[in-house]
């Protein structure tokens, strides 16, 4: 049985209104990556910060976010987002926490799963290293339910990006499987 989580990434300010390729980035008020959990059955998920990573930002119930900041190739504003420079562009990396949750207590371990809901053209999205397309990877074999258990995004920002199309529109969808 499948237990499908997803954590919508709706109208990311990733790049924070386009000052991806700017020397000089006006001073914005960057939207917070929003993100959905969904239980299903017994299990349920919820995004939390981890001490090394992003802000966990929470608005309406059930909608959380994973508060980037403003990014651009120069850096991030933001305390634990990083930015790492490519020939093709860059990479922004931080980290979340995903706490498993069986309100039944029968699951000590489950399976982690990953993928985007569709196809983005421009940028790439990495979970713990796994590069993620539309089919489910597998990001976590043996999670424990309960505790944190600390994970990775990357995004790389290709150098064709400018802060005219910078915008992010993407879904990561987490399926917890149960061992």
């Amino acid at each position: 049985m499948h237990y499908v989580l997803p954590w919508l990434v709706a109208g990311c300010s990733l790049i924070t209104n386009g000052w991806a390729q700017r020397k000089s980035p006006p001073k914005l008020t960057p939207a917070p990556v929003l993100m959905q959990a969904q239980a299903s059955g017994s299990l349920s998920a919820l995004l939390t910060s981890t001490p090394d990573g992003a802000p966990v930002a929470f608005g309406a119930s059930p909608r959380q976010g994973l508060d980037l900041g403003a990014v651009s190739a120069a850096g991030a504003r933001n305390a634990n987002v990083y930015v790492a420079r490519r020939l093709d562009g860059f990479v922004v990396q931080t980290k979340f926490g995903l706490i498993i949750q069986d309100q039944a207590h029968r699951l000590p371990s489950a399976t982690v799963l990953a993928s985007l809901a569709y196809a983005d053209g421009v940028y790439t999205f990495w979970v713990d290293g796994v590069k993620l397309t539309t089919t489910p990877q597998i990001i976590q074999g043996l999670a424990k339910v309960g505790p944190v258990q600390a994970h990775r995004l990357e995004i790389q920002v290709p150098g064709s990006v400018t802060e005219n199309n910078s915008q992010i529109n993407a879904a990561i969808i987490f399926q917890i499987v149960p061992n």
